[in-house]
């Protein structure tokens, strides 16, 4: 990975985890690789997922528990004439933040867990509340005929792209094109890059 654009703080990392609706977990089966969109969340330095008892996924997960998961945090796109005045194509790009995270997938099996994991989920994608805890009895039934399983990361890489590696002057110029087309991503974005080249020039 470029360095410009390795991220390696873990508070960093952490938000872009939690700040993410869902991920893509991708695991193996003789040779073959299969990959699905999930939701999760992140109890410490652990990522849990649910779903049904018996389906593809656990069927692969039950031989190789190996698997890795992603997410990805859009940001704008970048046009070709943003950074360069010579009519190619090839500086288009996207800028974005990402986190991979490689390791091996454990079961869940007590109800206590299961409680903990479910109420952390419903905290992240229902904050306003409006629900039940998942300690209560209405919940017995859900609880026994779910699966729930976890990544333990083994490897955790983190990659910010907001041009960092440009030089001033290709730097300054996407910033003003930015600004131009002024949507809420693209301001969003000229704050992120501003922010990481500050960074990297410390």
């Amino acid at each position: 990975m470029n360095p410009y654009f390795e991220i390696k703080d873990t508070v960093l990392i952490n938000a872009v985890l939690d700040g993410a609706e869902y991920g893509t977990l991708a695991v193996c089966h003789e040779n073959i690789p299969y990959a699905v969109p999930l939701n999760f969340v992140r109890i410490g330095e652990v990522l849990y997922f649910h779903g049904a008892l018996r389906n593809k996924k656990m069927k692969i997960l039950a031989d190789n528990p190996n698997a890795s998961f992603s997410v990805v945090e859009n940001f704008s796109l970048i046009d070709s004439d943003f950074s360069s005045t010579e009519g190619s194509a090839c500086p288009a790009t996207q800028f974005f933040k990402s986190v991979s995270i490689g390791g091996t997938i454990e079961w869940v099996e007590s109800r206590e867990e299961k409680v903990e994991v479910f109420d952390a989920l419903m905290q992240k994608l229902q904050p306003k509340g409006g629900y039940k805890p998942f300690n209560d009895e209405t919940y017995d039934k859900a609880l026994k005929s779910t699966a729930v399983y976890k990544l333990v990361p083994e490897q955790i890489t983190c990659k910010f792209k907001f041009g960092q590696h440009l030089n001033d002057e290709r730097f300054e110029m996407i910033i003003r094109h930015l600004q131009e087309r002024g949507t809420e991503v693209d301001l969003r974005t000229v704050e992120e890059m501003k922010k990481h080249r500050r960074v990297m020039s410390v």
